[in-house]
């Protein structure tokens, strides 16, 4: 009890306007809890799981990319096997349509949340990984008291954001703990390993939506270029962009000296972001040394890139 007091005081502090050791996103999204969701830290609310009836909808609408992500978490919980980490899947609305964890902890993580059908809604459960994440569109670790609600002060969420190939987020994925060490940068590794995998599902739904498309992938080092690249767009046979990874975006806003907060870069030449056009795709194939597969961005910015027909 003497814990959640101390709790509750922080946050009532925080909204006073004084300083705080928190990272900027928690604190924004403490402030937004109070202001926006009109919750009260004095009230703490269990995890809430959706009737079985409404998870069947979520996961209807997420099917494709759960078959898609599936490989990506198996991978990713294989990355962590041993540490009781949990795995969860949620769509844009932060209900979980997916999830691995250890068969042995099910009771606890499903009072906990960590569970199948579980809402991680910031406007619900107040700041945590999935919900905080969907409201900034950021990769982040909301750490033990970093959430709002003293419900879910053990737990430890790491969650990142999957952006469709139009640049809408459609899901998060997120890696949480029961319990976990202290220290907050205990989770730097998870944040790491979540973040990369969030990118490689974005990479394989991009392939399979735009199978009969050319596409384009970039790295900024040759020696991963063909086997883990950052980022991916598609174009369509005129050079016009179809879509892209979060990666993409933010790497053509770079290019091309442009926001991409402010500019969308779909529907757009790629000769205005790189200084190429669709003639020069067959030069960019896996027929040519990956160190040779060089693009130029109109800052002057160096590419290493391989198109796929």
């Amino acid at each position: 009890m003497a814990g959640e007091r101390e709790h509750i005081r922080e946050i009532e502090e925080v909204l006073s306007g004084a300083r705080s050791v928190r990272d900027d996103i928690v604190v924004q999204s403490w402030l937004r809890c109070i202001d926006t969701h009109r919750l009260d830290p004095a009230r703490p609310t269990e995890a809430y799981i959706v009737p079985d009836t409404q998870l069947r909808e979520h996961r209807e609408q997420s099917e494709r990319l759960i078959a898609i992500a599936r490989s990506g978490l198996e991978t990713l919980f294989k990355q962590v096997a041993g540490q009781n980490y949990v795995l969860l899947l949620a769509d844009a609305k932060g209900v979980t349509v997916d999830f691995l964890g250890d068969p042995l902890f099910m009771d606890q993580l499903r009072t906990a949340g960590l569970y199948l059908g579980s809402e991680w809604s910031e406007s619900r459960t107040g700041t945590c990984g999935v919900g905080s994440c969907i409201v900034t569109g950021e990769a982040m670790t909301i750490h033990q008291t970093d959430h709002f609600d003293t419900t879910h002060t053990p737990l430890s969420c790491t969650a990142a954001p999957i952006f469709d190939t139009n640049g809408e987020l459609t899901a998060v994925l997120d890696i949480s703990l029961l319990r976990s060490p202290q220290p907050k940068v205990s989770q730097n590794l998870a944040l790491h390993l979540v973040t990369a995998s969030a990118r490689r599902i974005e990479l394989a739904n991009l392939m399979a939506q735009m199978h009969s498309e050319w596409v384009l992938r970039f790295s900024r080092s040759p020696e991963f270029l063909d086997v883990d690249p950052e980022a991916a767009i598609a174009l369509d046979a005129s050079g016009r962009i179809l879509g892209t990874t979060r990666g993409g975006a933010l790497l053509l806003a770079q290019a091309g000296g442009v926001d991409w907060r402010l500019s969308s870069p779909i529907g757009q030449p790629i000769s205005r972001y790189l200084d190429m056009d669709i003639d020069d795709l067959p030069n960019l194939t896996r027929g040519r040394p990956t160190e040779e597969r060089l693009v130029f961005g109109r800052n002057g910015s160096a590419l290493f890139a391989h198109a796929i027909e």
